[in-house]
């Protein structure tokens, strides 16, 4: 076990990931999730928050700029990961959030309570002394009515990948038993390889073939940590809500709604209900069976607090108006808007007036009364519900447990940790961690680089975007800044799109009045 873990650490220690934040764990999530299901979380901005394998920091560094008043501590095997995120929060001058590098085995409870606790991409990738130990913390560690969210591969969808994983281990030690030196830096290479080959004269159905694929897009670090660490146990939901038994925890709900709530056929539903009555977890195991589900992040709780949640996809009017929505859409050519990826058409012309209503006010938020209201009571309050809860199932909207009113300034000033967060990745030639706004959504940071390095200082409180075009444009014509464009209205409409989009991303995400 001692010789294992140090296997791990220095797996993680030679080959880091990039630190990226996951939407689905994000506090704010996981609380509007119980929300809906009628249970009230503690409140998010003063919440003491845990990660357990927290890397460098970034699924945890942006919740904790956006909460300055919550506490947030992570932790983690990996010393290189912990001292490198640490230097990172120090440069921001985030006060409120330290990493430790700590073994949860280890663990003994001495930072106390916490209200939200996430473990992300760790349980299936240990041991099971070490899943039992993450476990144990959750169920000693949470408060009352805190929630904490375990990310892991599923069963049946996960035997497909493991198809995948056969491949590349076989050829790995076949290659090895030859005598060729396989090392990091070829093995992933060598394992592609093996995929490709197979891809081409493999006789598996489409649907296999589909999932083994999207392997070939991963990047290095992700395929090495996936397919060739010690450990990667996937299980099936229902033996995962057995294990939580044994510690007095419930798994309630999928943070992604449509994995624990489907949208299926009529009749099969009824035969699924008919079979499984109220036992809601021989349901989502149905549901994964149907859906060839791989992966998870299910949301736990004390089991004490099963009887006060209301586990059901008929999500009550009354908990949907205790929220906040948001939301900005885009229209094809016919003038249709893109939902789910960019691949579902609206249809329904209700709907895409309540989608009018949120882009146009965007980037401030609506409860479900302010839509009816503002749609001057055109749609009745029960469709606007439906609809809203639709684009919940299919994560299409952002929610909110409270208002965002957005403080429009002319003069904008991004608050200092803001500014250096944002200035972190203008300058970082290989950013630790991934850009990702207040809700844990990810941006593409070469897509911003421009915006942010040549306009975040000079949003500084003294100058409106007029001002800042004006210092740009002289830049520009002094040679000491290029910008693309034939000509010079090009040059011109680009360098306004510039200030317009980092202004924006601040309006949307990360403006904010206090200090």
């Amino acid at each position: 076990m001692i010789e294992n873990t140090k296997k791990l650490e220095m797996s993680y220690d030679e080959v880091p990931y990039i630190s990226k934040t996951f939407y689905n764990t994000q506090p704010n999530k996981l609380k509007s999730n119980l929300k809906l299901l009628n249970f009230e979380t503690p409140d998010t901005e003063t919440a003491r928050v845990l990660e357990i394998g927290c890397s460098f920091g970034g699924n945890i560094i942006p919740f904790a700029l956006a909460n300055p008043k919550s506490k947030v501590i992570g932790l983690d095997l990996s010393k290189v990961q912990v001292d490198e995120g640490n230097k990172l929060i120090d440069s921001l001058g985030a006060d409120n959030i330290k990493l430790y590098q700590k073994n949860i085995v280890d663990y003994k409870g001495e930072f106390g309570e916490f209200d939200y606790i996430i473990c992300h991409g760790v349980y299936s990738w240990v041991p099971e002394e070490v899943q039992n130990a993450i476990l144990d913390v959750i169920k000693k560690s949470l408060s009352k009515n805190g929630v904490a969210v375990i990310s892991y591969n599923v069963y049946p969808g996960w035997k497909n990948m493991e198809i995948a994983k056969d491949i590349m281990t076989f050829r790995d030690k076949y290659l090895s038993k030859k005598g060729v030196e396989v090392t990091n830096e070829n093995r992933v290479s060598f394992g592609k390889g093996a995929i490709e080959f197979i891809l081409n004269h493999s006789q598996q159905n489409d649907r296999v073939k589909k999932s083994i694929k999207e392997i070939l897009n991963k990047n290095d670090y992700y395929i090495l940590h996936e397919y060739f660490e010690l450990y990667n146990k996937p299980l099936y939901i229902y033996n995962f809500a057995e294990k939580l038994k044994k510690y007095e925890l419930v798994h309630v709900v999928d943070s992604q709604f449509m994995k624990s709530f489907p949208l299926l056929d009529e009749e099969v539903e009824k035969k699924i209900n008919n079979e499984c009555g109220e036992d809601y977890i021989a349901k989502e195991q149905y549901y994964d069976y149907i859906n060839d589900t791989q992966f998870r992040s299910s949301i736990i709780t004390h089991a004490d607090n099963l009887k006060n949640i209301n586990i059901s996809k008929d999500i009550k009017i009354s908990n949907l108006k205790e929220l906040f929505y948001r939301g900005r859409y885009f229209k094809n050519e016919d003038r249709k808007y893109l939902l789910s990826n960019k691949i579902k058409l609206t249809n329904n012309s209700h709907l895409e007036e309540i989608l009018d209503l949120l882009s146009n006010i965007y980037p401030e938020t609506l409860s479900l009364d302010e839509i009816v209201e503002k749609l001057n009571n055109k749609i009745e309050l029960k469709e606007v519900a439906t609809l809203i809860l639709e684009l919940i199932y299919s994560q299409d909207i952002e929610i909110f447990n409270k208002k965002k009113i957005l403080e429009r300034q002319e003069k904008l000033n991004i608050i200092p940790k803001y500014k250096r967060y944002l200035e972190y990745f203008a300058t970082s030639k290989n950013p630790i961690i991934s850009f990702s706004n207040i809700l844990g959504l990810t941006y593409e940071v070469e897509d911003m680089k421009f915006k942010i390095f040549m306009i975040v200082s000079l949003f500084d409180g003294t100058k409106t975007d007029d001002d800042i075009y004006g210092i740009l444009k002289k830049k520009v014509e002094n040679k000491e800044i290029n910008v693309k464009g034939e000509d010079e209205i090009t040059v011109e409409n680009n360098l306004k799109n510039f200030i317009s989009a980092l202004r924006n991303l601040v309006e949307e995400n990360f403006f904010n009045t206090e200090g």
